[in-house]
């Protein structure tokens, strides 16, 4: 028989209960003004014909002291824009070019307004709607304020697409990549310039390249360079700043691991060192992200350096006692990762150019291997040279 509560006990409960409700009742709306964070002063500034724009991302608690509320619990992330139209017709503005699902300001009022009494959330919902972006851009003038985006981890990556309201075929789209106070991603931390000493560094051109690719091992390898990992099969040529945009173009997302003896346990490595970056893909769950890993490689192709790419695509949980990789079960089809990146580069408008080279390790799927962390994978082989833009292609 459970034991009984005291009306002691309960009546206390009812009391913080109510306690706690009523101060939620008498809680106004409060924020810093914006005129204290030097916005404009901060933001990077594009030009295209008649239209300059200006782009800014605050940082997580900067966002919190400008709007009273932690927006980025929600997954909110604002943007502030300003808009010169310096034509003599009016200009639109895409809002979803920014973000395809952007929460519209009152509905950031409603996620947050049982912080609030009914005039602090009132107040929050004109504050909120008064600072939002506006979408139209009168005829030599000029407007300012925030899209509320999805919450994205670094450098903040999005488009904005703006037409003449009187001449829809007078179209202009601009491309931001903006740092985002507050996180240092894993690849600003090493130094490109000096990972390597020039005269270690090999020059190649296109044919040389085949040659050094088909002399490379099949396979990365465990810490000790002793146990074998995965296969090795996608070669990027690119300026590191054009590889970067054309990540965050497709939707990668960076990283910044804590490269403690757990992570480099169980990291690949190629070059005797782990991953110079890993960015990160996909579903909510961290179990269904694909992983990106970069090595930079001591060649250049053509003046441009040469990256080793390898793609890991968690299905699922395998249960076992262990560190991040460990308890993680991957795809182990190694080309279908292979394939996926020259799609993604292509559809993000980031391939210039491919090439095929039939030097990897052949893996049937009926015999497939394990790396050393007993993942199995199967391979067919053939491995693929990608020509990254930084700049956006024409699909065609």
């Amino acid at each position: 028989m459970a034991p009984s509560r005291s009306p002691v006990s309960r009546a206390s409960l009812a009391l913080i209960i109510s306690l706690g409700l009523a101060a939620c009742s008498l809680t106004p709306y409060r924020y810093e003004p914006l005129d204290q964070f030097a916005i404009a002063d901060r933001a990077v500034q594009q030009e295209s014909g008649d239209l300059t724009l200006r782009a800014w991302v605050p940082s997580v608690e900067e966002a919190e002291r400008m709007f009273g509320v932690p927006l980025h619990q929600r997954g909110i992330q604002p943007v502030w824009l300003e808009i010169a139209n310096h034509a003599d017709v009016r200009a639109r503005l895409i809002i979803s070019s920014i973000d395809r699902e952007y929460f519209p300001p009152l509905e950031v009022a409603y996620l947050h307004k049982k912080q609030f009494s009914k005039q602090g959330w009132m107040d929050m919902e004109a504050y909120l709607h008064d600072n939002a972006m506006p979408r139209i851009i009168p005829a030599r003038g000029r407007e300012s304020g925030f899209v509320f985006t999805h919450l994205t981890t670094g450098t903040k990556a999005f488009n904005v697409d703006i037409f003449h309201a009187d001449d829809r075929d007078d179209y202009a789209q601009f491309s931001f990549f903006i740092e985002v106070p507050g996180f240092v991603p894993d690849h600003a931390e090493i130094d490109f310039k000096t990972l390597y000493s020039s005269d270690t560094v090999e020059d190649l051109d296109r044919d040389s390249l085949r040659a050094w690719i088909s002399d490379l091992p099949c396979c990365t390898t465990d810490r000790s360079g002793v146990k074998q990992g995965w296969g090795i099969e996608v070669f990027l040529v690119s300026p590191g700043r054009d590889l970067l945009q054309a990540l965050l173009r497709a939707g990668w997302s960076e990283t910044s691991y804590e490269r403690n003896d757990a992570y480099l346990d169980n990291a690949d490595y190629l070059f005797g060192r782990p991953p110079d970056t890993v960015f990160r893909k996909g579903r909510d769950r961290v179990i269904e992200r694909n992983e990106l890993a970069l090595w930079m490689a001591p060649v250049r192709v053509d003046g441009q350096p040469l990256w080793v790419a390898k793609l890991k695509h968690p299905v699922g949980r395998r249960y076992e006692i262990g560190e991040r990789f460990l308890t993680v079960q991957l795809d182990p089809d190694v080309s279908e990762g292979r394939n996926y990146l020259l799609q993604d580069f292509w559809y993000a408008q980031s391939l210039a150019a491919y090439a095929w080279s039939t030097t990897g390790k052949v893996v049937t799927e009926d015999q497939p291997e394990r790396d050393f962390r007993k993942n199995e994978w199967f391979a067919d082989g053939a491995r693929l040279v990608m020509w990254i833009s930084g700049p956006p292609l024409d699909l065609t």
